[in-house]
């Protein structure tokens, strides 16, 4: 009877070391999410007063993406960014969301996609010609020519109607080395509490970005930790989202050797 008891505490141990180990594996497998990819369709042109069609497909990891917490539509018309709309998109199909949409004047428009899903965002646009105007540069994936931006010093200004937001980092950044970050957000004077708030970091317009979740500290200020991979200009895009509040701040970083 002892040697059967024995050799069924042995079986025990077995059974829930095997557990732990499938257990710590999948977890290995989760632990870095791919990244989001959208696919912005907007017609290069169209005519002033026609109703045009504009679609994100939305994927990760070469999967369709149909549960996005929001999908909107940013449009503007160029050099007039402070007017732009932001239009909400439907889900129709397949990763698919869209909206229609109808110029009354002539000119270049942007449009930026604003895609947030699965703790990620990702904002790519592209520019569409109403009527007779000419077409200029077009704006095209991650471009930030036509935002203002700032980066001098460790601390960058922006203000968006009540909202202020301000970047602060080490005067002198190195590659590789972890540096912290913080950002502070007032509105209409007060601190902003309770915001979720993201670093969207470009090295390189062509590749994906790098993504820093701030935590909340005290008196509307939020922190993070960031390392570099490479040195020169980074493009900074601050997220800002709190229940019907979502809007973005630009800027720069310049990260030493």
């Amino acid at each position: 009877m002892k040697r059967i008891l024995f050799f069924l505490v042995i079986m025990l141990f077995g059974l829930a070391a095997c557990g732990q180990s499938d257990n710590k594996g999948s977890g290995d497998e989760n632990s870095k999410p791919q990244p989001l990819e959208v696919d912005l369709q907007v017609p290069e042109h169209a005519d002033s007063g026609e109703a045009v069609s504009m679609t994100a497909k939305v994927t990760q990891g070469g999967e369709n993406v149909g549960d996005a917490d929001e999908v909107e539509f940013e449009i503007w018309q160029e050099g007039a960014k402070d007017d732009s709309e932001m239009i909400e998109a439907e889900y129709q199909e397949d990763g698919v969301y869209g909206i229609e949409k109808k110029f009354d004047a002539d000119g270049t428009f942007i449009v930026q996609s604003h895609v947030t899903a699965r703790q990620m965002h990702i904002m790519p646009k592209k520019s569409i010609v109403i009527g007779d105007a000419k077409d200029e540069d077009a704006e095209e994936g991650h471009s930030h020519g036509d935002d203002e931006t700032a980066g001098e010093d460790d601390s960058n200004h922006h203000h968006q109607e009540d909202l202020a937001v301000e970047l602060h980092a080490p005067d002198s950044l190195t590659v590789h080395e972890e540096s912290e970050v913080t950002v502070s957000i007032n509105q209409e004077d007060e601190p902003l509490t309770g915001a979720n708030v993201t670093l969207e970091i470009y090295h390189d317009p062509e590749e994906d970005p790098q993504w820093v979740n701030l935590t909340e500290g005290d008196n509307g200020m939020y922190a993070g930790k960031v390392t570099f991979a490479h040195s020169g200009e980074h493009d900074i895009t601050i997220h800002v989202k709190k229940e019907e509040l979502h809007t973005h701040e630009e800027t720069t970083l310049g990260v030493e050797e």
